[in-house]
């Protein structure tokens, strides 16, 4: 496939994560760039890397062929480095040693289309969204994926808060949308193909719009007693004891907490 449309793009921004227990997670490419400067990363969860900053990883990757496309796909293990930001469920890894391994062993670069700060949701775009907005999310729930071409999973919801409001906590928003073991770690954007309407009514027809919103990393379940409890998105499918309910709701970390990763990476750049 040669991605044309946006929604085909989402399909290579996405790469499957399992762990060394056999837990599964999301991850996503992220571009930083400083300077003149392009810095390659995944994106994930803490716990999606069992809160192990040298947790070795399997990542499930796309190959580039000689025409651009990619027909080809090829999973890699690395006992990669992960930064740890210092207060969220969030964690990166630097690409270039994965993508070195990939070239080594298969004579090939990997095929993936990356995020960056062109579409991420600052708080003046935030601010021009309204209450309610249409969502996407794209990962692995339940570790499901397309096995046979590499594809995630699109799951399609709605704000659940109005994002440029922090949902009780700093940094924090809330959507409507069924979030299962395995995504944790997924990309949320506000995704209109096509057209859509900005919130003082006007049309946009014919035109796409994409901000990357942020990063799934919890959600409200209820317990056996009926309690609402707020825990992180399970990586691992296996039977729990205490059996928790869904409410299809979940909580998600703001892209504009990745300034950290941007500060952190200026800083050892600049060494």
């Amino acid at each position: 496939m040669k991605p044309i449309s946006l929604s085909e793009q989402l399909l290579f921004n996405t790469v499957r994560l399992v762990a060394t227990d056999g837990s599964s997670g999301t991850g996503f490419f992220y571009n930083f760039k400083i300077g003149d400067f392009v810095y390659p990363t995944i994106i994930t969860n803490k716990h999606v890397v069992r809160y192990n900053p040298n947790e070795q990883m399997t990542f499930f990757l796309h190959l580039q062929s000689d025409d651009g496309e990619t027909i080809e796909n090829q999973q890699v293990s690395l006992d990669a480095k992960w930064v740890f930001h210092s207060k969220k469920d969030l964690c990166f890894c630097f690409v270039n040693p994965l993508f070195e391994e990939v070239l080594q062993k298969t004579g090939k670069h990997v095929f993936y289309i990356a995020n960056d700060e062109s579409i991420l949701a600052t708080d003046r775009i935030t601010e021009e969204l309204s209450a309610l907005e249409e969502l996407v999310m794209v990962g692995y729930p339940i570790g499901l994926w397309d096995e046979k071409n590499n594809f995630p999973i699109f799951r399609r919801g709605y704000t659940a808060s109005h994002p440029a409001y922090d949902f009780n906590e700093d940094g924090i928003g809330l959507v409507d949308m069924a979030c299962f073991p395995g995504s944790s770690g997924s990309p949320i954007y506000v995704f209109n193909e096509g057209g859509y309407r900005d919130k003082k009514g006007n049309m946009y027809l014919g035109q796409s719009r994409l901000i990357f919103l942020g990063i799934l990393f919890a959600g409200p379940q209820y317990d056996a007693t009926g309690n609402v409890v707020v825990t992180v998105v399970p990586t691992a499918t296996n039977v729990q004891s205490h059996t928790p309910i869904m409410t299809n709701l979940g909580y998600y970390i703001k892209a504009k907490e990745l300034k950290e990763f941007q500060d952190y990476i200026e800083s050892i750049s600049a060494q």
